[in-house]
This record gives C-alpha cells, sequence and structure tokens, in this order.
C-alpha cells in the first residue's frame, strides 16, 4: 500500500476480545453465528484493507444533512453512493477480484478529511478495499438459510 494509504488508515486492530464483545452488544447482535462470523472477520477486515492493492474511498456530496432530510429525495445521493459500492464489488467479482468494505467508526471520517482536506459537504459512507484472494484464504461459516421460508405471497 501506499504512503497515503497507510496515512488514511486509521483503525483499531479489534483484537481486544472484550471491546469486540462490548461492540456486538451495541449492535444487538444475539445470533451466536452471526456473532462468531464478526469476532473473525473485524480484525481480518482491518488487515485486508491494510495489506489490500487497492483502496478506494468513495464520496458524495452532501445537499442537506444526512440526519435531517426533509423529503425522501434528500437520500438520493446516499442511495447512489451505495449503488455504485454495489456495483464496484459486483464487477471485480466478475474478474476474480474480491472486495471488502468498511464503515468509518468513530473519528476516522476526521482522519480522512485531515489527510485529504476534502471539502465539508463531501462524505465517504465506506472504504473499499480490493484484491486477489489468498488461495488458501478460509470463508467463515455462513448461516444455511431455506429461500421458500423467505419468499410470501400475498400474505407476510
Amino acid at each position: 500500500m501506499s504512503l497515503l494509504g497507510l496515512r488514511l488508515l486509521s483503525m483499531e486492530d479489534m483484537t481486544n476480545k472484550a471491546e469486540v464483545e462490548t461492540l456486538l452488544d451495541g449492535f444487538g447482535m444475539i445470533d451466536q453465528v452471526q456473532r462468531d462470523m464478526y469476532r473473525k472477520a473485524m480484525p481480518r477486515q482491518r488487515s485486508m484493507l491494510y495489506s489490500a492493492p487497492r483502496l478506494i474511498l468513495p464520496f458524495y456530496k452532501l445537499r442537506h444533512p444526512f440526519l435531517k432530510p426533509t423529503c425522501l429525495s434528500d437520500l438520493n445521493e446516499f442511495a447512489s453512493i451505495w449503488a455504485c459500492v454495489e456495483n464496484i464489488l459486483i464487477a471485480a467479482a466478475s474478474e476474480g477480484i474480491f472486495g471488502v468494505t468498511r464503515i468509518p467508526m468513530g473519528e476516522e471520517l476526521q482522519h480522512i478529511q485531515k489527510v485529504l482536506g476534502h471539502p465539508d459537504d463531501y462524505t465517504m459512507p465506506c472504504y473499499i478495499a480490493l484484491g486477489y484472494p489468498a488461495p488458501d484464504a478460509k470463508r467463515a461459516q455462513q448461516k444455511e438459510i431455506a429461500i421458500t421460508d423467505r419468499i410470501h405471497r400475498n400474505l407476510w
């Protein structure tokens, strides 16, 4: 990663078990399979961001305060940037490149603005790290869900 990339990233390593449990409790996460995945994924996510060959920082301009929309269309930019993030990940995956996203937490957005000097009316919804998966990469256990249990017709 470039020196700028190293200066941009300023995040905790998420290996302190007590801090991770407090964070998961704060998320209201009660499913044990999901908690186990997060316990493994959070430190890995950090290492993936720091070691990724490419780090993308998508930005969008805030026309209105995000948490104080006056109408539904005030959220268009937010919806559009996440559609862009999704399209980046889909396009990369179609080429065999894996991606990881991470929503900045705590003081990270202020740190990014300090390093980059971007205008106040722009914000970054997430980091996107792209790279080829390691040949021996292990995948997290996924919770099995029967799609037929999730499809509802004419009633909920």
